[in-house]
């Protein structure tokens, strides 16, 4: 089947791959002048990292990834640990792959380059879509140019601000979540003494997540959250300076502003938006995937892994579709994957409310909770034991 792929970044390039398996004519149409990825760090949990093995990027992504010993949750005053979880044998047994961070542009290097390998699958860059046209045996692409092109199958994996979203009805707009985020790198000879853990310390209205990523640890990657009123534009390349992120900290721990310290400028500050679960994905053949249908706030950090697992699930349900049962096919794809993504998308917002307490009783009562449950993840079992190779489609 004729399918093209709105979209080159991490869920497109995934989808391409995924659907190359099988005997379809993929093409995958981006925007910008060639394979790219702005942002830092990702973390890569389980229900992904497997999938990724499972497309054959085994060695590769193994390559590239830093798999953390712990996650440690801390008290943003004085670093002290409120839960810490080992990331070790038995959590390896249960979830058969580690929990693994990445840099964003080397994981799209390595599905790129695996993309490239397909040869059922054509990369045209500097393309602009600027509208999808749904029917029910094929879907019109249409470009900037004023040039279409006909697909049995159109997949809109264009991020938050998708062209192809109001196409299939999805005319609101991303909410602003009040909050803003500072990303910054450490050298890693910098920070040589840090444990190779994910930290979160959780202080009033912001915290904080670090962690190693890169090919031999390059780098300590810091997320920095701290409310802001209004944003008018979102830009994943908008500078910040150190003076306005030290400001934002104010008082936190030593070891925390220890870290700011050796932070290798430039600093960038992004605005976090996420909509509402869309009830609606596609129309005839047309669909959508990744933060097109359901872009989420990085507080769970599954933003990047429910992408993959979409792409996978949408392979599964066309490897064997033809244009007369492409539409019921997609539609099969998505009521496979709406409830998880909605459950993911409002536990991601709740986590804001849970890292951002006040110090006060509430507070206390959530940090005891937190370091008197069992050990291990259980908690986030339900995210890591998801199998897209086997859930029901």
């Amino acid at each position: 089947m004729k399918i093209a792929i709105v979209g080159g970044g991490i869920g497109g390039l995934t989808a391409a791959l995924a659907l190359s398996q099988n005997a379809h004519d993929i093409t995958v149409l981006e925007r910008s002048a060639g394979i790219r990825e702005i942002g830092a760090g990702v973390q890569i949990s389980p229900n992904a990292g497997r999938l990724l093995h499972s497309l054959g990027l085994g060695a590769a992504y193994s390559e590239i990834s830093v798999n953390p010993h712990r996650v440690v949750l801390r008290r943003w005053e004085d670093d002290s640990i409120i839960r810490a979880t080992d990331l070790d044998e038995s959590f390896l047994s249960q979830h058969q792959v580690p929990l693994a961070n990445v840099a964003r542009n080397e994981l799209v290097e390595i599905l790129g380059s695996a993309v490239a390998a397909r040869t059922n699958v054509t990369m045209k860059f500097s393309t602009h879509v600027v509208k999808v046209e749904p029917g029910d045996s094929s879907s019109e692409v249409i470009f900037a140019d004023g040039s279409s092109q006909s697909f049995g199958i159109v997949i809109g994996a264009d991020g938050i601000h998708s062209v192809v979203r109001p196409c299939v009805g999805g005319i609101d707009k991303p909410r602003f979540s009040g909050s803003a985020a500072y990303r910054a790198l450490v050298p890693r000879s910098a920070v040589e003494d840090l444990p190779i853990d994910v930290t979160n310390r959780m202080g009033p209205d912001r915290h904080v997540v670090s962690y190693f990523i890169g090919r031999n640890r390059s780098h300590l990657n810091l997320v920095c959250i701290s409310p802001e009123d209004s944003w008018e534009t979102e830009s994943w390349t908008e500078q910040g300076t150190m003076e306005d992120l030290l400001s934002r900290f104010e008082g936190w721990s030593p070891e925390f502003l220890s870290l700011l310290g050796r932070v290798e400028e430039p600093i960038f500050r992004w605005a976090l938006y996420d909509r509402e679960p869309l009830e609606q994905w596609g129309i005839g053949t047309t669909t959508l995937l990744g933060d097109a249908c359901h872009p989420m706030l990085p507080f769970m950090a599954q933003g990047s892994c429910q992408a993959i697992e979409d792409a996978v699930v949408l392979a599964r349900c066309l490897s064997d579709a033809n244009t007369s049962d492409a539409a019921s096919a997609l539609r099969r794809y998505e009521d496979a994957r709406q409830g998880r993504t909605a459950q993911v998308q409002t536990s991601s917002l709740m986590n804001r409310d849970l890292f951002h307490m006040l110090d006060g009783q509430e507070q206390k009562d959530r940090d005891m909770i937190l370091s008197i449950s069992p050990p291990g993840m259980s908690i986030l079992d339900w995210v890591y034991e998801y199998d897209a190779l086997t859930v029901a489609v």
